[in-house]
């Protein structure tokens, strides 16, 4: 990926892949949710509700996007901030991103719009006898909706459409429009847990090693456990596979995991890791993040 998968899913889908030419590429980091963990007073047929329902509803910090639309008549902010090494001490990158902005606005019961806001990433490469290199610019911004189906039983489905038109800075957007459909499926294991999977279908743009530009699609499936304890806290962990990062390039997988605390019922923190699956140190990432979750109204 030529990007940090936080502002990857964002642009791609998912909030998610930014594709840099040549001189600008970094391993993905990932970027930008999850299936819904039901809070403990929330009845069966709403997973989504009660007074956890910011919980269940907010996409970060997963890969993978809830289940759950936001509450007619409300809006959901989602901010963050994420540190990213890439490579090797000799040889890498570092690559911070902010403010990972995702603006979610109930329009109708289970039906929702959505911001995708520009993300600032700034990369300091570095190598063997070179001098520090720095870039910084933003990445595409787009919008999108969600529709959450009628819950059935402890499954629960819904479907993301996103648009993200090439206009963020010219080494971090995807050069061309990205399109991304995904499918959101959650299914509750108890009151307390559930186990998530969002499936993402892009269709996207990056530079090749040699800087030609092409479209290419990508297909990123993500399974994602999720269970919480008194006091509103939850865990998750989260498998996410990337089909391709690149025109040039094959896929990825990696793996995060974290904790959010629902403080009140209308703000969230949260605190997240991520690791690659990868044998070559060179491709390798790491990562870690922060963020916070608001309902504004």
């Amino acid at each position: 990926m030529r990007r940090s998968l936080r502002a990857a899913l964002a642009a791609c889908a998912c909030g998610g892949l930014w594709f840099a030419p040549p001189h600008a590429r970094s391993q993905p980091a990932p970027t930008p949710s999850r299936s819904p963990s039901p809070a403990p007073s929330a009845t069966p047929s709403d997973p989504c509700g009660g007074p956890g329902r910011l919980l269940a509803t907010a996409n970060r910090p997963t890969i993978g996007y809830s289940a759950c639309a936001v509450a007619p008549h409300t809006a959901v902010f989602e901010l963050g901030y994420q540190n990213q090494v890439n490579g090797t001490p000799a040889n890498g990158s570092v690559q911070s991103q902010v403010p990972q902005n995702f603006l979610r606005i109930g329009v109708a019961p289970r039906f929702e719009v959505d911001v995708i806001g520009p993300n600032y990433v700034a990369t300091r490469q570095y190598a063997p006898g070179e001098t520090l290199s720095v870039t910084n610019g933003v990445t595409d911004s787009g919008l999108g909706a969600k529709y959450e189906f009628v819950p059935a039983g402890k499954w629960l489905f819904a479907v993301d459409a996103l648009d993200v038109p090439p206009n963020g800075s010219p080494f971090l957007s995807a050069g061309n429009a990205t399109l991304t459909g995904n499918l959101d499926v959650s299914y509750a294991l108890s009151p307390a847990a559930a186990i998530g999977s969002t499936i993402a279908v892009s269709s996207t743009g990056g530079f090749a090693a040699d800087g030609v530009h092409a479209r290419y699609g990508v297909t990123t499936p993500s399974v994602v456990l999720t269970t919480q304890i008194p006091h509103y806290y939850q865990f998750y962990a989260e498998y996410v596979y990337v089909s391709k990062i690149a025109p040039d390039l094959g896929g990825r997988a990696f793996i995060d995991g974290g904790v959010q605390k629902l403080l009140g019922t209308r703000t969230e923190i949260d605190l997240e890791y991520g690791h690659s699956l990868i044998g070559d140190p060179g491709l390798a990432f790491r990562y870690i993040g922060a963020g916070l979750v608001i309902q504004l109204w």
